[in-house]
Formats: C-alpha cells, structure tokens, sequence
C-alpha cells in the first residue's frame, strides 16, 4: 500500500495540484491532438486508396473513410481554437471513437481480412497512450472500453477463429503499451513538479529581495536622518547659533528620534533570527494589560503633539501565550501606525476582550482617510509601498508585514477589519493563556 500510495500522483494529483497541471500541459496537449488527428487524416486517406485497389466493398469503405475524414478536418479546425482541457478530451476521444468505428463497420461489411481490425486496434491502444495527450487514467478508460467493445464484437456480433486467437496478443500488448504510458506520464507529471519547485524557489528569491531592498531603504531613510539631525545640531551648538531653550527641544526631538531608530533594529535584528532555521519562540503566559501599558506609555508624546485621545478598553484578565518580544514590536507598529495616520484631534480606541474560541482579540481603530482598496491587498505583504502620515512623513511599509509575520509565528493573526467612512480598524488575535 506505501508503493501505491508513493506514486500515486502518476494517476492523479489533489484537485487543486491536478488544475495547475491542466493548464501547464494545456498547450502541448493541442499540439497531441493536432498530431492524432493530421495521423488519422492521413491514414484515412491512404487506407481509402489501398482499399480502391483491393477486392473489398468499396461503397462502404469509401462512406465509412470520408466520415471520418470529415469529423476529423472539423476537429482538426476547432483545435486551433481557444479550447478547455474538458473539450480537449472530448475531442480525443472523438478521433479515437470515429477509428475504432470506422474498423468495426468495415470489418463487419466491407469485406476486410480478418487482421485487420485487431491491427488497427493495436494502432488506437499506442497512439491514445503515447500520443494523444490523454492522462494516463483516461486513456487507460478508453483503451479498456474499446477491448471490452471489442470482444463483445467478436464473441456476439461477428464470431472468427481468428480473433479468438488473437485475445493473448491483444492482452499482453495491452499491458506493455500501459505500461509504457506509466513511464511517460510519470516523466510529464515530474517534469510539471519540477516546474512548480522552480517558480517557487523563483517567488521565494524575488520576495526576498523585496525585504532586503525594504531592509535597506529602512537603514539609510531612519537610520540616517536622526544622524543627520546629531550631526547638525553638534554643527549649530559649536559655532554658537543655538540657545540653551532650542537645544534643549531638540535634544528632546533626537531621543525620540535615537528611541524609534532602537526599535527598528531591535525589530529587524529579532525578524532575522526569526528567519533563521532552528529558531524557536520563547513563549511565556503575559497579562494583556502589562504589556500595553508599557507601550502606551512610549506614546506619551506623540499622542500630544496631535492631540489625540487614546479610549481604552481592556479585559484585565485576558493572558495570552506569546513570544512576549514579539508581540510587543507588533503591538507597537499597531499602535503606532493608529496614531501615525489619525486625524488631529480624533479619538483612538484600543480594545482587548477574550472570543469563545480561545483566542484574545485586540482591536485598534482610528479615524483618518481611509485605505484605498488597491493597497489593503498588500498591507501584510512585503510588496506593501511606503505611504505618508498625516504629517507627510513616510515610513518604508515593513512594519505590518512584520508584525503579522510575528502574530503568525504564535499562532495568532492580525487583519483588516475595516477602512472606509474615515475609520479605519485593525484587529489582532492571539492564543489565550493561562494564568497560574
């Protein structure tokens, strides 16, 4: 049963894997069934000259060849349309039905030797494995529905003694030819595995070189602008063109400053361990309300200068079980962006309750413009663009990409709840924990 079970996908995928492999061999499957039906154009056309020739019921076979030349020229034209995998297999089967009739009427009323209709059925069995593009599971349906038409033909319709003797050679050859289609359809199945690891690993590639390009713009946009500020500031202070009043503001200014430059690189140095194989999280049992008081706290100042008013609504017993680390940067961008793209003077509600599902869930809402819908696609994605507060300030656009990679990695996820009528609400679920 493990054997089977190793290679079962030479049958088929999972539903979803076996779309994709639909689509991927879409195009080379036209290409089969042009070549299947220009292959019995052409042997249509050089049997109905044979048979002129020979001491056969010509009448029918010309009706019988000039059907199937018929039917096949119209398929031969529609394969050229833009056609599903459903009516590509329609239409296989088509070409191989008109054959096989086509050898059953001629050999039942044209007079035909006894061989050849176990010939052409030897012919219908390899071109439908090997040439038709069929699934290896289709083409194995339709070769077994036409040997089982076929000894019913030669066991009720039309009993010879020479079709009797043939069922060994129709059987084994009717294995070794499956066989065969075993191995190419394990070779094209692969070959779309392959693929698909490649575009991945391609995806993986592009998408880290959208963080390290996001990595960098962070480092040389908030990394050197409160240096800059240092650096002129020193200028200013020993030339003698600063008073004691402004230097004291800006000092003010640059902690805060040095104060968020020291969490982004404590945040982008715990993302790169994060991504490091063998790490794990050090999970702990924290209190909800301990750890948004510290960081409410960091938001003293900010809340001031825009005048805001920050309404909070906290569960006191809600734990969760977390990578407290973690969880502190991610709540800290949340609560950061609030205030970032809140309207002067606006109110921000912070609120922490406990779902029946196990879950604590934190919902922060402010009021500014809204999202427009063509971003909040990419708000948690590393392709997310770098957008401008309401001071006209910009960040680089890493910060809830990392922070719900984080929820994620403790079992926890953050999403949009809402963003239209100027509100704009970002909701954050965490495992619940229990407090000892």
């Amino acid at each position: 049963m493990q054997f089977f079970s190793r290679y079962s996908y030479i049958w088929k995928f999972e539903d979803e894997l076996e779309a994709q492999y639909n689509d991927f061999i879409q195009a080379s499957n036209l290409i089969s069934l042009r070549l299947v039906t220009f292959l019995t154009l052409f042997g249509m056309s050089i049997f109905l000259i044979i048979d002129f020739f020979k001491d056969v019921d010509f009448s029918v076979v010309l009706i019988t060849r000039i059907s199937v030349l018929v039917g096949a020229s119209i398929i031969m034209w529609l394969s050229y349309k833009n056609l599903s995998f459903r009516v590509f297999v329609l239409f296989v089967i088509l070409i191989a039905a008109m054959s096989f009739g086509s050898a059953i009427i001629t050999a039942t009323f044209a007079r035909m030797p006894s061989f050849y209709l176990t010939n052409l059925i030897f012919l219908i069995f390899l071109l439908v494995i090997t040439a038709s593009g069929l699934h290896l599971r289709h083409a194995f349906y339709l070769n077994l529905v036409f040997l089982v038409l076929f000894i019913f033909y030669s066991q009720i319709i039309h009993r010879d003694p020479f079709y009797f003797s043939q069922y060994p050679h129709l059987f084994s050859i009717f294995v070794y030819i499956h066989i065969a289609g075993v191995v190419l359809e394990s070779r094209r199945r692969n070959n779309f595995l392959q693929f698909n690891d490649l575009a991945e690993q391609k995806r993986l590639v592009e998408e880290l070189n959208q963080q390290k390009n996001k990595v960098i713009s962070i480092l040389s946009h908030d990394v050197a602008t409160p240096m800059n500020s240092l650096s002129t500031m020193l200028y200013l202070q020993s030339r003698g063109n600063i008073n004691e009043r402004d230097f004291k503001s800006y000092i003010v200014a640059l902690r805060e400053q040095f104060n968020n430059v020291s969490f982004l690189l404590h945040s982008l140095v715990r993302w790169s361990r994060s991504q490091m194989e063998g790490f794990v999280l050090d999970k702990t049992t924290v209190n909800m309300l301990d750890l948004l008081e510290n960081k409410i706290k960091f938001f003293h100042l900010p809340l001031i200068d825009k005048s805001l008013e920050l309404k909070l609504n906290i569960d006191q017993s809600a734990y969760v079980n977390v990578d407290e680390d973690m969880i502190r940067i991610a709540l800290r961008n949340l609560i950061s962006n609030a205030i970032k793209f809140a309207r002067k003077g606006t109110l921000i509600q912070l609120e922490v309750s406990k779902n029946e599902d196990g879950m604590v869930r934190v919902l922060v809402t402010n009021q500014g413009d809204p999202i427009p819908a063509d971003l909040q696609k990419k708000l948690f994605t590393y392709q997310m663009p770098s957008a401008a507060d309401t001071n006209g300030e910009r960040g680089a656009g890493l910060g809830l990409a990392m922070s719900a990679f984080f929820v994620h990695l403790n079992q926890g996820r953050m999403y949009l709840v809402r963003s239209d009528e100027g509100i704009t609400s970002f909701c954050m679920e965490l495992p619940l924990g229990v407090h000892q």
